[in-house]
Parts: C-alpha cells; structure tokens; sequence
C-alpha cells in the first residue's frame, strides 16, 4: 500500500472513531440532561416536552410528536408534540401504522408513504423525512415520530442514536411513572382515611341524632304538662290570695290580722312567689335544652336565599348586643363590596349568634375586643370572627364542636351550640375552624361557598 494511500486509510478510520466519539458523547449528553429530567419533573406532558428539547440537541429536525398504542391496537393515539396542530402528522404516522411499517423507520420521502398528499394548507404539507421508534414502558407503547422539511435528512447514525435514546426513555417514562402511581396511592389513601373518618364521624353522630331526638321527645311530653301546672298552680295562688283578701272584710280586722300572722301568710305568699318563678326559670331551661336537642338532631328545613353576608352579621350583631355591650366593643372589617352568598339566614344567623355571645362571654370585662372580618374570593365567602378574651387550653380544643362538651358552669350552656353551628355550616357545604391561645383570644373562620348545592337538603337525613 502506497503511503499516501495508507495515510488516507488512517485518516478514514480516525473520521470514523471520530463520529463514533461524537455519537457516545451526544448519548451521553441526552442521558446526563435525561437523569436531570428524571430527578425534577413528575408530569409526563412536561418529560415529553422535555425529551423534545433534549433531542434537538443532538438531532437536526423541524418538528416531532409523541403517540400511543390504543387498546385495540389499531390507532395512535396524539399525547404530546412540538406542533400546535398536529393533525398531519397523526395522518401520516397513522397511515404508516395501518401499512404495517415497523419500527424503527427511516423514510427518506414521506410522500412515498402516502397513498396522497396531504393539503397545502397543512403545516405538514412541506415535511419530507421520518424517523420512528417505539418506546415501550410497563403501562403503555408510545411512539416517536421525528420530521423533517429536507429530504433524506436522516443517515444511519442518527437513527442509532434515537434508538439507544429509546432504551433510556422508556426507562425514563417508567421512573415518572412509577412515581405518579405511588402518590396517586398515596392520595387515595390519605381519601380513604379520610372518607373512613368521616363515616365513623358520620355513624356516631347520627347515632347521638337519634339518641338526642329520643331524649328530646321523651322530654317534651312531661315538660309539657310541668308548664302547663305550674301556669295553673301560678293561676290558683292567685284565686286564693284573693279569696283571703275577700275573707278579711268579713272577719274583724284585728281578728283576721292575728290569723293571718299566726299562719305566716305573707311570708308565705312572697315564698310562694319566689319558688313559682324558680319553677318557670328552671322549666324554660329545660325547655330551652330540649329545643337544642331538637336543632341538632332535626335542624329546621328553612327559605333558601341569596343573603348579603354584611347585612346578616349586623341583624345578628343587634340581637346579640345586649349580652355583647358590657363585655367588648366590635369592630367591623366588611371591606369595601358587597358578598352574597346562597343559604338559609335563620340558620346562619343562629351560629353567628352563637359565635358572638361566646366571644363576649369570653371577654367578659369591658375591655374585651370582638373583631368581625368579612372577605371572598371567587367561589367562596369568608367570615372571622376573633376576640382578645379567655381562650381555650389546647386539651379541650379538639373537644369545642362535641355535643353536650361545654367549659361552663353548670346551668349557663348546654354544650350544643357549637355542635349544632358546625352542622349547620356542614350542611351548606363549609366548613368551620377555630385557633386559641389561652390568655390571647379565640379565632372562629367560616367558609362558605357561594353558590352551595342545597337542593339534596331533606330533614330526615338529620335524624
């Protein structure tokens, strides 16, 4: 061999060590960037973008996109591309498909493929080259389709080259994969602890609604006829103070004055009316329990209306004030539009009545601050209600929206109103919280949607 020609040899085999070299270094690259994709990204939409942008680093090509296998095996289904309009391109590949083509593919003239082409108007009208590889993962085979505008763009190493890229991407897609069924696991099980919560919560609560209702009735009939006496007995203490008063004149006064202090009967009189009225004092309070019981285990079915929140918390504000006067000043945050929200006002002024008077219970001094704070965003309506009083220890916090729970003296709360306020929020689809420090006030957030599904409301449901 002439040196010339052996130096020419030499020269031949270093060009192709070289291109050797440079494929192993753009694998390389594409691997090194796709360790970086597999550590950062979750979303497959996102990873097949990103195997795009990868790809252009080493390939030279006008557009791509990204197939699936349907079930059937018969179509290719779009999941991601460069292109907006992708349409003809799912055209081609799927011509392909359909002529039993097999990958991998490299189609110097794509319009040798077709049986005709497709329309000017197409932006895949002027494309010319194809590469394809299949990418198989352990849920799904996807294909990638790589174009080109200039015919025969693509030589046998880049073809290699997507092909060693395919073994790592399907590797890829599988990690991302993998990590999205194990926090769709997670999730659904976070749901179903949750969902399992509630229907231990659901199950004990209609339980105690049922007790309650019972109680509740059981209650009703002789507190009924314990009113109704003690109207009566309040009815003849007063026919007989007046038949003695009749009597006096027909005896001598001093006579009838002599009788009447033997028998002590003004001292009776005025103890008799003193344990008449602690009769009806207590009577109305169990009355009064009775009538909670029937609210949590059977709340009323009210009008349902649009309600303007502001308005509301001052009718309720007006009902409370004479119990809120001598402990707290308010002040009123509505800001500066109108929020309305779909509900039944009785019902939501009955736990703002209740928020309220425990606020200036916990107060309790005149230097006790109640502030209201009212604000929305687009589905939701939002209401704070915060004071500077008492607080609640951290061991009875969980214990607040328990029924017949009370931190009260005997004969000041029945433990109900919370209980009964967050079944009422509960049933416009909210949700109620409340944040305490003891010596530094009490915080209760409502959130209320705006337009709250009702119509499935029915009062047998809260029994």
């Amino acid at each position: 061999m002439k040196p010339n020609e052996s130096l020419l040899d030499k020269l031949h085999q270093l060009q192709i060590k070289n291109r050797e070299l440079e494929q192993v270094h753009l694998l390389q690259t594409l691997i090194l960037d796709g360790l970086h994709v597999i550590l950062t990204i979750d979303d497959i939409d996102t990873l097949f973008a990103q195997f795009f942008g990868l790809l252009r680093q080493a390939l030279n090509f006008d557009a791509a996109v990204m197939t699936q296998l349907s079930k059937d095996q018969t179509q290719l289904l779009p999941v991601s591309s460069t292109e907006t309009d992708n349409s003809g391109a799912l055209s081609i590949v799927q011509h392909v498909h359909q002529k039993g083509l097999q990958r991998p593919l490299n189609a110097f003239h794509i319009s040798l493929l077709l049986e005709k082409p497709l329309p000017l108007s197409s932006p895949w009208a002027n494309m010319r080259s194809l590469l394809g590889i299949d990418i198989r993962t352990q849920h799904a085979d996807y294909q990638l389709w790589i174009f080109s505008s200039q015919r025969a763009a693509f030589g046998p190493h880049d073809l290699t080259l997507l092909q060693q890229f395919s073994s790592f991407a399907g590797s890829t897609i599988n990690q991302v994969e993998k990590r999205r069924l194990q926090e769709q696991q997670k999730e659904l099980e976070a749901k179903q602890d949750q969902i399992e919560k509630v229907l231990m919560s659901s199950e004990k609560m209609a339980s105690l609604g049922q007790m309650a209702a019972g109680v509740a009735h059981e209650i009703n009939n002789p507190l009924s006829y314990v009113l109704s006496n003690i109207q009566n007995l309040a009815y003849n203490h007063e026919q007989l103070h007046q038949l003695i008063e009749a009597l006096k004149h027909e005896v001598a006064a001093d006579k009838a004055q002599s009788i009447l202090e033997h028998y002590r009967y003004q001292a009776i009189c005025a103890d008799t009316d003193d344990i008449m009225a602690e009769m009806t004092e207590g009577a109305t309070r169990v009355k009064d329990i009775v009538k909670s019981l029937r609210q949590f285990s059977h709340p009323d079915q009210s009008k349902v209306d649009d309600i303007d929140l502001a308005e509301l918390i001052d009718n309720t504000l007006r009902v409370a004030w004479n119990q809120i006067k001598y402990s707290a000043q308010v002040e009123k945050n509505y800001g500066n539009k109108r929020i309305v929200v779909t509900a039944r006002a009785a019902q939501l002024s009955q736990v703002l009545l209740n928020i309220l008077v425990n606020a200036a219970q916990a107060c309790d001094d005149n230097r006790g601050l109640i502030q209201i704070t009212l604000c929305d965003d687009k589905d939701n309506a939002f209401i704070e209600i915060k004071d500077n009083g008492c607080g609640i220890p951290e061991d009875t916090l969980s214990k607040i929206f328990d029924p017949f729970f009370t931190t009260k003296a005997v004969g000041k709360g029945t433990g109900l109103g919370l209980a009964i306020s967050k079944a009422i929020i509960e049933q416009h689809s909210g949700s109620i919280q409340v944040i305490s420090q003891p010596n530094q006030g009490t915080s209760f957030v409502i959130a209320l949607p705006k337009q709250p599904d009702l119509s499935n409301y029915h009062a047998d449901d809260y029994l």
